[in-house]
């Protein structure tokens, strides 16, 4: 019974530890590290802005004053409102979807793997 018990506990905690793994980020193939990190909530997943745009050669500038972000990615110029997103630790996170369209890029997502990929055409 002790071993049984025993058994129970580990399988829990190496659960906990997979769970608290979160979602990973791929930009162009490469693993995009952020802070903070992508997150999933209400059932969408949203990703620092400002990382997944630099990631994808992307520019990003936060205009205080009307409190939005223009980013922009070649030619192409989006504006998104702050309102749009989730702020985490003064970071704004969007959906990506969002970050799909203001860049330009295909979005997937792999909730096996808790994976979200970005890709831009060059």
């Amino acid at each position: 019974m002790k071993r049984l018990l025993l058994i129970v506990a580990l399988l829990g905690i190496a659960i906990a530890c997979w769970a608290t793994n979160g979602i990973t980020l791929i930009a162009n193939g490469k693993r995009v590290v952020s802070d903070p990190p992508p997150t999933l909530q209400d059932g969408r997943v949203y990703v620092p802005l400002r990382a997944a745009a630099e990631a994808v050669n992307g520019k990003v500038d936060y205009d205080a004053q009307n409190k939005r972000v223009n980013v922009c990615r070649g030619a192409m110029c989006t504006i998104v409102r702050q309102d749009e997103g989730i702020t985490v630790n003064g970071r704004l996170l969007v959906g990506i979807r969002q970050v799909g369209e203001a860049l330009d890029a295909r979005v997937d997502w792999d909730g096996g793997t808790q994976t979200v990929r970005i890709t831009c055409p060059n």
